[in-house]
């Protein structure tokens, strides 16, 4: 997976067991399951895909290959409506 990060123009409300990110550009609210908001949370976090993964995995006990594609369709699709962005690394 690329590297990622949260825009500046992205805000998230975390409720109990979701959250709601608010993308300033177009005023239009997405809403996360408790799996995407944990997963958001620790995206925050620790600034990483990996170890954002890799704390949502030890939060679930589910398959990990399960957990791993979905949350790269999630990113995936984060990414296409502007919520998320691709970083390039450094050469």
């Amino acid at each position: 997976m690329e590297k990622i990060c949260i825009p500046p123009h992205v805000s998230t409300t975390f409720f109990k067991d979701s959250a709601v990110i608010l993308d300033a550009r177009t005023n239009i609210y997405h809403a996360l399951n408790n799996t995407a908001a944990d997963f958001w949370k620790s995206l925050m976090q620790k600034g990483s895909f990996e170890s954002a993964l890799n704390e949502v995995l030890e939060l679930y006990d589910y398959s990990s290959d399960l957990i791993r594609e979905d949350i790269e369709e999630l990113v995936r699709s984060l990414i296409h409506a502007g919520l998320l962005k691709t970083v390039q690394s450094e050469p």
